[in-house]
Order: structure tokens, then C-alpha cells, then sequence
């Protein structure tokens, strides 16, 4: 069952729209043992008396309830919900400081204290680099030292720490291809203000930035030239197979790095 729901601050109007997958019900917390029985004996009853209804209105009215049962019994008492209040940035006159450019909370399957958590609604601000979820209409920061994994939109985020095994300024980074040369995304927003009859026009610009881990180094590439010059040693292949599969920077520079990087690793053993 879709569900959808608007959420307005003084900056942005956020979209909430998920589905929840009533018989797929998290199985990681004592809570949700404790009162599984209990949402799956009102989620049978509910069935059980819908199907004997004509009333389609009915059967919508009794799911709902039960999804709502689930909210308050158990939604609440997850342990990721304690982050602090989310302060939206600055209204954007052109742009967006979210990723994908939309200021919508997407259903995510997140990895929190080592507990995996399905359907959580998450936005990611690429400006503050915060993870954001929602709780009684409120939205909250997700606490970033414990938020391991976010798999949302079909990209996976993943939050490291600088260290002397990560070179990179710690943070959330986009996973593009999960091999010995691992290829990550920073994704990031630059800021441009401009003054225009008494009043700041606020303007986002996409910031990314993309690395390939050569060795114990991340290295950043933007171009064909700059990937190859990575992967010197196997060039020519590369080339070949770049020529051979039609693959184009200009029009998906991302998966095009991905896909030369796994190549690389197959055929440089």
C-alpha cells in the first residue's frame, strides 16, 4: 500500500511517499517480537473480515489501521530516531541542496548500530552531507557514526571515516562499483549567491566528485583520459573495449567508470 504526505517548512515543502510491506515486517528488534504476534493476529482479523466485505472503502479504512497500528507500537521505539532536529538550508532560487535534486523522502533499507532497518524514508542533503528521516512530521538528522549502509533510489551509500587505510575527508560516498578497484562517488553542492533587486537569489550547483581506489589510494578522475590514466598498464584493452562497446562518457560518465573499472579488475588478475 502506497501512502503519501507533504511536509512544509519555511524553506522547502518535502513529498513523503513510500510503501509498506505489511507481511515483510522487520524481524531485528525485541519490540517488534514482542508485538508481532499481536500486528499479524489484527492484520489476519482485518483480512479476514475484508474479503466478506463488499466495501473497498473498507478494505482500505483496515489495512490503514494496521499500518498505523505498526507506526505507533513499534515505529517509534526504532532506535535510530534520537538524531537532532533538520534545519533545511536555504530556499534554492535555481538547483537543489538534495540529491537527485528533490527535496522527497525515499522508502530506504538502511544499516544502523549494525541492525538492518527496510521502508525507512530518507533524504539526502548533499549540501550538510546528512541523511534525514522523518518522525511525527519532524525531520531529523540521522546520527552519521552509526548509519553504516543507505540503499536508496538504486544507490548505495556508505559512511567512512578518515583513516589510515581511507584517504578521503570522512563522510557519506556513493558506491558506483564494489571491486578491488572500488569506484566512489562524493556527491557534493557548491553555494552561489547573488543580489538582485534587494534580495539573495540562492543558486546550487552539482559538486561531484569521483575516485578509483588504486592501491591504498583514492584517486579522483573526471574523463576517459583520466581513468585510463589509472589503469596504465592494461590502456590499450581498455581502449578497445571502450571502442567495442560503445561506451559513452558524455552521456553516463558514472557507469561508464564503473563499468571500465570491473573490466580492469576481470582481466588484471
Amino acid at each position: 500500500m502506497n501512502r503519501a504526505k507533504n511536509l512544509n517548512c519555511d524553506n522547502y515543502k518535502f513529498n513523503l511517499t513510500f510503501k509498506f510491506e505489511i507481511l515483510a515486517l522487520p524481524s531485528f528488534s525485541m519490540t517488534l517480537k514482542r508485538f508481532l504476534p499481536f500486528i499479524t493476529l489484527s492484520l489476519f482479523i482485518v483480512r479476514a473480515i475484508a474479503q466478506n466485505a463488499p466495501d473497498t472503502l473498507f478494505n482500505a479504512k483496515a489495512e490503514t489501521q494496521v499500518v498505523d497500528l505498526y507506526n505507533s507500537t513499534i515505529g517509534d521505539q526504532k532506535e535510530f530516531y534520537n538524531g537532532p532536529q533538520y534545519n533545511p538550508p536555504a530556499k534554492a532560487y535555481r538547483g537543489s541542496p538534495y540529491f537527485l535534486d528533490s527535496a522527497s523522502l525515499q522508502p530506504a533499507n538502511i544499516r544502523y548500530n549494525s541492525t538492518w532497518y527496510k521502508e525507512v524514508p530518507i533524504l539526502y542533503d548533499a549540501l550538510n552531507d546528512l541523511m534525514v528521516s522523518i518522525s511525527h512530521s519532524v525531520l531529523f538528522a540521522v546520527r552519521s557514526e552509526k548509519l553504516s549502509d543507505v540503499f536508496v533510489a538504486g544507490h548505495h551509500f556508505i559512511y567512512r571515516t578518515e583513516s589510515k587505510e581511507f584517504k578521503l575527508p570522512t563522510g557519506y560516498y556513493d558506491r558506483l562499483y564494489d571491486g578491488r578497484s572500488e569506484v566512489l562517488v562524493k556527491r557534493g553542492r557548491g553555494v552561489v549567491k547573488r543580489v538582485e533587486q534587494q534580495s539573495v537569489q540562492v543558486i546550487y550547483e552539482v559538486d561531484d566528485v569521483i575516485y578509483i581506489k588504486k592501491g591504498a589510494d583514492y584517486v579522483p578522475v573526471s574523463s576517459k583520459k583520466s581513468v585510463l590514466n589509472v589503469f596504465k598498464n592494461k590502456a590499450k584493452q581498455l581502449r578497445e573495449y571502450i571502442s567495442a562497446n560503445k561506451i559513452s562518457f558524455r552521456n553516463e560518465k558514472e557507469h561508464s567508470i564503473a563499468q571500465l573499472a570491473a573490466y580492469y579488475d576481470q582481466n588484471n588478475q
